[in-house]
């Protein structure tokens, strides 16, 4: 049975830098080895201190990565998409247009929602 992925954006706080970027999550943990071998467990920071956990939507601490291909250290920011799909087709990994399409549609809005894929 294939396994499904929501790739996503994020903003992060890159404090060492001092500057924000926008970049890609995967969820859920990824079970296959090419995409172990491109993600980071990463503890989800506040960006704010007035930003506050919600118990009514609670938001998991930790969040999955996605890290470049070709400099593991480095994450994978949004404007280089590019770079994360041709790797991802590369390793046989499939982009279900139909279900990004619905979501896009919904009234049921998954935020920041770049694609869902699967293998």
């Amino acid at each position: 049975m294939p396994q499904l992925y929501q790739l996503k954006s994020e903003v992060w706080l890159n404090r060492h830098d001092e500057c924000y970027k926008n970049i890609i999550t995967i969820s859920p943990p990824p079970k296959d080895k090419s995409l172990k071998m491109i993600t980071k467990l990463y503890n989800r920071e506040r960006l704010s201190p007035f930003q506050e956990r919600s118990p009514c939507c609670p938001q998991n601490n930790c969040m999955y990565v996605v890290m470049d291909p070709n400099d593991k250290c480095e994450m994978l920011c949004v404007d280089q998409l590019d770079v994360l799909f041709s790797y991802l087709l590369e390793n046989n990994f499939t982009f279900n247009t139909d279900l990004t399409k619905m979501m896009f549609q919904s009234q049921v809005q998954i935020k920041n929602l770049i694609a869902f894929i699967s293998k």
